[in-house]
């Protein structure tokens, strides 16, 4: 009876060897797979999918598809605006979306707010949003599927920069980078 239970253990751990090297294989083989795929990619300068301005990226999410372009940036005279100051100033990220089918039950669409970009300025500091809007720009609203709109999302600059990297970024992490020059 031992020597039965000893041939059966013996067979449970040569089926568990096996099974573990055929996992090692098969995640070798997606690393190449991922590499691959990402050296016919252009690589921006913070290592992530370079795109270009005016070029859309595809979000593929858990409840749907939309696509994000960003147009540009312009600076605003919104700080001193508000603050009646020109320490600071304010910088309009503009944009376009188009939404192909994302809804869930918490959205009817897609809303494009502050929390889908990080920028960071030529120095690699990160803008924080400014969260007032002036009658010259609206607050972005919800864009159905089968929609497109464009808007604009104010940020607020605390020195000079030649040019800012606008990275799109999703609760999973950062996906890609535009630089938009000033």
């Amino acid at each position: 009876m031992k020597k039965i239970i000893s041939l059966l253990l013996v067979c449970v751990v040569c089926l568990t060897m096996a099974g573990c090297g055929s996992e090692k294989k098969e995640t070798e083989a997606e690393v190449k797979t991922a590499e691959t795929s990402t050296a016919e990619e252009a690589i921006g300068p913070n290592g992530l999918k370079k795109i270009e301005v005016g070029e859309a990226l595809q979000i593929d999410a858990k409840y749907g598809s939309y696509k994000l372009t960003v147009t540009g940036i312009e600076e605003t005279d919104w700080w001193e605006r508000k603050h009646h100051n020109d320490k600071k100033s304010v910088i309009l990220l503009s944009y376009e979306v188009e939404n192909i089918n994302f809804s869930s039950i918490l959205s009817e669409g897609v809303k494009v707010e502050y929390d889908l970009f990080k920028i960071l300025d030529s120095k690699r500091g990160v803008l924080s949003p400014f969260l007032w809007y002036f009658d010259d720009v609206a607050e972005p609203e919800t864009v159905k599927p089968g929609e497109k709109a464009s808007g604009s999302i104010p940020y607020v600059l605390e020195r000079d920069s030649e040019y800012f990297d606008v990275i799109f970024t999703r609760v999973t992490g950062d996906v890609a980078e535009v630089r938009v020059e000033m």
